[in-house]
């Protein structure tokens, strides 16, 4: 008896692992930073969204991860810029972010309500940082997110939430290269 609560207890171990690891957790992985203070001139900055993850990727997405990262950083972080926009102008101090979309798959609430792993939604993005004016690399970085948990939990969350996910993650790693400390989750 106290061997089949043990492998119970083993299985019921490993299934909540399982869980965890399906979670939308990430953070843009920087590959190239900008030497420190690189970034100290940059007064405002624009970010830009393409789409290179094909037609499986609607037209409204980029839009949307676009919206949230400029929401994230006209609300959490104010003062880091003088001015956000969805439009780069070219101007000296002008710090101009490039998102990637380069892989997404909108999954299926219904397949993870019935097994985890199934209908695993998915975004992934590479970030350039560039010069505005001179278009002079600064810096790159990834970010991938998937949603892959099961049961109520897994239904719940959609690939709108991952868009906005990855928006406030976006957002939280132009500040990271800007000021040099780590943005808020």
């Amino acid at each position: 008896m106290n061997k089949m609560m043990r492998v119970g207890a083993g299985i019921l171990g490993s299934a909540f692992c399982l869980v965890l690891a399906g979670c939308a957790a990430g953070k843009v992985k920087v590959s190239t930073m900008a030497p420190r203070g690189a970034m100290d001139n940059y007064r405002t900055v624009a970010i830009t969204v393409v789409n290179d993850a094909g037609p499986v990727c609607p037209e409204e997405v980029p839009a949307a991860i676009q919206s949230a990262a400029i929401r994230q950083m006209r609300v959490k972080y104010p003062n880091v810029f003088a001015e956000v926009a969805k439009i780069p102008t070219g101007s000296e101090n002008e710090l101009l972010v490039e998102v990637h979309i380069t892989k997404y798959k909108k999954g299926s609430r219904f397949a993870r309500a019935m097994l985890i792993g199934l209908g695993a939604s998915k975004i992934a993005t590479t970030l350039i940082f560039l010069d505005s004016p001179t278009n002079r690399q600064l810096a790159t970085g990834q970010l991938g997110l998937t949603w892959a948990l099961g049961g109520i939990i897994g239904a719940s969350k959609g690939i709108e939430d991952l868009v906005d996910d990855a928006g406030r993650k976006i957002a939280n790693a132009i500040v990271e290269q800007k000021t040099g400390k780590s943005g808020q989750k």
